[in-house]
């Protein structure tokens, strides 16, 4: 999902803190130990993510004047996923479950062997493909305390905040009402006064 070109649908997170006065070269240390790294064949995960360039999936060897512009940091978070199609593993697991039983003579496999195979059977037709990739663009405003991320995707968003407090040190919040009320400071009188706040319904049930 780009941030520089395309429609600009994203989700706002505030970060919790300041930076620290030497966040460049902190950040920047952080920012490359959890580069991507591209999934091999024989890897022992099926998917992983970790920082690219921003608008550049493949480039990940991250430098100051690629992620730092003005008082913003922009990074691409990146996803590497094995989609081996179905029926073809189910095949060939079926296949090497068969081989299996008739080498030793018997009639049944464990649930570990199954496992096993199953793995065995992945690693192989993973060098028959490449692992799909993702890239979603995000930009943090270090003077507004600030992310965009430029997807509202559940499973991509969980992981971003993952790697962005990892890599950090810092969570994020994502924008909501009362967040934002917050953050932009309440009195005592009008938090109380929030606290009391009831959803309302403008449809009833049925309606359409």
């Amino acid at each position: 999902m780009p941030a520089l070109k395309g429609s600009l649908t994203y989700a706002r997170f505030f970060v919790e803190g300041e930076p620290p006065k030497d966040f460049r070269e902190k950040f920047m240390r952080a920012i490359r130990l959890r580069a991507m790294q591209p999934l091999e064949a024989d890897d022992d995960v099926a998917e992983r993510s970790g920082w690219c360039a921003i608008g550049e999936p493949f480039d990940i060897d991250l430098h100051y004047e690629g992620v730092f512009f003005n008082n913003f940091i922009n990074l691409g978070f990146r996803t590497d996923r094995w989609s081996i199609p179905g029926p073809l593993l189910r095949t060939r697991v079926r296949e090497a479950e068969s081989a299996y039983l008739l080498k030793r003579g018997r009639e049944r496999l464990s649930r570990s062997e199954k496992a096993e195979l199953k793995e065995v059977v992945a690693r192989k037709l993973r060098k028959q493909f490449v692992p799909t990739t993702r890239a979603v663009d995000l930009s943090w405003s270090l003077e507004d305390g600030v992310v965009r991320f430029f997807s509202q995707s559940a499973r991509p968003t969980a992981t971003m905040l993952e790697l962005f407090e990892k890599t950090f040190g810092s969570k994020l919040v994502p924008e909501a009402p009362y967040t934002l009320a917050a953050r932009l400071g309440l009195s005592k009188a009008e938090d109380q006064a929030w606290t009391k706040l009831e959803v309302t319904q403008l449809m009833a049930a049925g309606e359409s």
